[in-house]
Formats: C-alpha cells, structure tokens, sequence
C-alpha cells in the first residue's frame, strides 16, 4: 500500500470515527435463499470461478527454497506445488503418470517425488527419473507419459495461483488482482514465515464463511466477551479494487497514532485489520502485524465447506516472536469456531429448510454486497445486480427498487415475487 494511500485511509478512518459512521453501498440487496443452497449454482460457480479463473491456493513462504512442496486439493482436483532448481513456483496434478496414485502427501522438502504405489520417481521439473524393476516395460509408451501433468501457475507479489482450465494466467491474474498489488508489495508477504495452519468442514454453503469476514456491524453483539473490547465496531473502510473488495477496520490503538503531531501521523496499518476479499473463496488479512491467508472450499454441493487458515509472521523469528505466532493461531481459530462459524451453520440451516425466502444486506453492510455481486456476475445471474432506476426521488424517503422494476413499479419492502431489490438514494 503505497505511503499516499496509507495518509488518505488514515484520514478517513479518522472521519468516520469522528462521525460514528461507516462506509455504505448505495443500495441495500435482497439475497434468495437459493444463492446459498441451490446445488445448481453451486455447481455453476464451482465451474466458473474455481475452474475456469485463476484461484489463490498458496503464498510464496508456503515454498520458500527449491525443492518445498505443497500438496493441496481443489475440489476435486488433487495438486502438487514445488518449488523447483530454479526458483520457479509450479503446479502439478498431485497423480503418478503409471497409475494415478498421489506422489504427494502434506508440506515439506523433497529433491524428487516417489510413487508409493510403484516407486516412480519424479523430479522437481515433472519430468521421469526412474520406473524401478518396470523390465523396460513401458519402453513402447508416448513420451507424455514421462511427465506430470502440469497445471498454469503464476506467483506475484508473495501470491501463488494456478488455472484448472484454459490458458493465459498471468493476463487473467493481473486482470483479478492487479489494483491489489501495490498495497500487497509493502506487507513483504515473501519475506514472512509461514506458522501454522488450521481447518475444519462446516455444515454451511463456502460463501457464509467469508460473509462472517465482510462486516464488522456483528462485532458488538456476537464478540462482547472476546475481540470488541478491542476494536472500533463498525466503522469499516470498504472499497471496490476490480474484482477485489477491500476493507480496513481500526482497532482502538488506533488512537495512539491520531494523538501525534499532525505531520507525524503516517499509517494505519499497524492498528488495522486489512482484508482483501477474492471472489470466490479467499480472505487475505494484514493483521497489525502478520498475514492470515483464509481459503474455502465448497465440500459435496452446496451444504458443506472445507475452512483453513494458515498464518504467516514477519522473518526472522526468535522464540519470543514464535512463542506469540502460535499463540495468535490458536486464538484466531478459537474465536473463529466458537463464535463466527456457529452461526453461518446456523443461518445455512434456516435457509435450507425453505421457511426462510431470503437475507437482505443492509448499505452499511457493501463488502457483502460487493462480494455477492461478484459471484453472480461470474456464472451470468442478474438476480443480484440492482438496477439503479433514474429518476426525481423525494429527499425525504427511501424507495426499495427491485431490479427490473419500472419507474412506475416502485413499491415497499413487502414483495410477492423473490427478486433482488435496491434502495435508491439519488437526490438524498
């Protein structure tokens, strides 16, 4: 995040806790229960967005020297993540060119791959080493069958992403993220030390774990006894950086910094937690001082997911600085599956039993919103994206607007048909 920016979001941070608000959408949104628990859809944008664009599995210190690798399942994409002789991120199908058995289990070091089916040996480039006691069985087969199978990948600024389907990644990485990268280059995220990680499946759709992420408005109530008394609940920065959403949220520390002198006061990131939302399953936060990479993924349809949370602190470490690293781990996660994901479980049950029709996000709730839209502009649904109608509204009311609504249709929040809806407050 470049110093500029820093002095412009520490300002506005300064604002809206100056005037006990929030950054707010210019329209609320009406969400159908099937956006959450429709398989179809799911089955859409699990072809959309974690198929066919370029998904975020991994950061730099997860392979920090040639020969670390990473084994890690996309759906149902088994993968291989190494390092390689040259420095080189690349990913590989997590299957043995003979039989298709995994080569690869977990995170480590490894100079070659060894099946233990049959013992192939594979390199760090992908390519054969051995087929032991084979007899030059398979002398006779097409040369592809001497390398893995090798899937897009492209590392920038401390992120690894790969593409399951199609080509181009780099153009389409830098298409997602590249508002980001400016801000992700001064968090140093390859000269960090990956800690530890977490993970859990939850009974829910993937999309409720990052809605717990999107607003900070719950804080109050839901974290009373654990994380508010240290943060200024809901008074949220939030931002549209293309396909990214962005939000900066104060701790009370915060204060320390408005108590320099004018021209002392610099950054807001050390009294800050920082997210950056990607559509369709990842959180990356700066927290004060560390990075916490969140993924999910959808587990079996559209009512499970699969969490993990890997921690990463700035290098190099002593054993103070360690000891606090893994502490902070455990509290995340605590917090975490105690009080936030209790209720997306919860919320997942209501709207699958089919009382419930819908969810409405409120304008003081835009990450959400955001984050939604980009899922439905992503499989081609205009069931979340308002229109927002022209026209002379009187100042002193809100009209709720439901997307394909004339000027004349207008009408109250009560709805007999289960479209979006958009508050307009033009001329307000």
């Amino acid at each position: 995040m470049r110093r500029e920016k820093q002095r412009e979001m520490l300002e506005r941070i300064r604002e809206r806790l100056a005037s006990k608000t929030t950054d707010m959408a210019p329209f609320a949104l009406q969400v159908p229960a099937s956006h959450y628990v429709s398989g179809e859809q799911t089955e859409q944008e699990i072809d959309a967005l974690f198929r066919k664009r370029p998904l975020l599995v991994a950061l730099t210190p997860h392979l920090p020297h040639p020969g670390d690798y990473l084994a890690h399942d996309v759906i149902d994409t088994a993968l291989l993540l190494v390092r390689d002789q040259d420095g080189k991120a690349r990913a590989y199908l997590n299957a043995c060119r003979h039989r298709g058995a995994r080569i690869a289990e977990g995170q480590g070091h490894k100079s070659s791959f060894s099946c233990p089916f049959h013992a192939w040996n594979w390199g760090l480039d992908g390519k054969i080493i051995a087929r032991p006691n084979s007899h030059e069985g398979f002398a006779a087969a097409e040369s592809r069958y001497d390398e893995l199978i090798e899937v897009e990948c492209h590392e920038t600024a401390g992120l690894i992403f790969v593409l399951l389907e199609g080509e181009g990644i780099e153009a389409q990485v830098d298409q997602l993220v590249g508002d980001v990268l400016p801000d992700l280059e001064l968090f140093d995220i390859p000269g960090t030390v990956y800690i530890d990680r977490r993970s859990t499946e939850l009974a829910c759709n993937y999309k409720f774990f990052l809605d717990g992420f999107a607003e900070t408005y719950h804080i109050a109530p839901l974290h009373k006894n654990s994380i508010s008394p240290f943060c200024y609940s809901n008074s949220t920065l939030v931002d549209r950086m293309r396909e990214v959403v962005h939000l900066m949220s104060p701790r009370k520390t915060i204060d320390r910094e408005f108590e320099k002198p004018a021209e002392d006061q610099r950054s807001p990131l050390p009294y800050c937690t920082t997210e950056y939302l990607i559509a369709p399953n990842v959180l990356l936060t700066h927290q004060v001082d560390h990075i916490q990479f969140w993924r999910v993924y959808p587990v079996d349809g559209a009512d499970r997911c699969l969490v993990e949370l890997n921690v990463f602190w700035p290098g190099p470490l002593d054993d103070d600085a360690e000891r606090k690293a893994h502490l902070n781990v455990d509290l995340v996660w605590d917090v975490t599956t105690k009080e936030d994901f209790p209720q997306s479980v919860s919320i997942h049950s209501n709207l699958a039993s089919g009382a419930l029709p819908d969810l409405v996000f409120g304008r003081n709730e835009p990450a959400l919103i955001y984050y939604h839209q980009n899922i439905a502009r992503a499989i081609g649904s205009e069931r979340l994206i308002p229109s927002m109608k022209s026209g002379k509204t009187a100042p002193s009311r809100q009209w709720l607007t439901r997307a394909g609504d004339s000027q004349q249709e207008r009408r109250g929040f009560a709805s007999e048909r289960s479209l979006p809806w958009s508050i307009n407050v033009e001329n307000m």
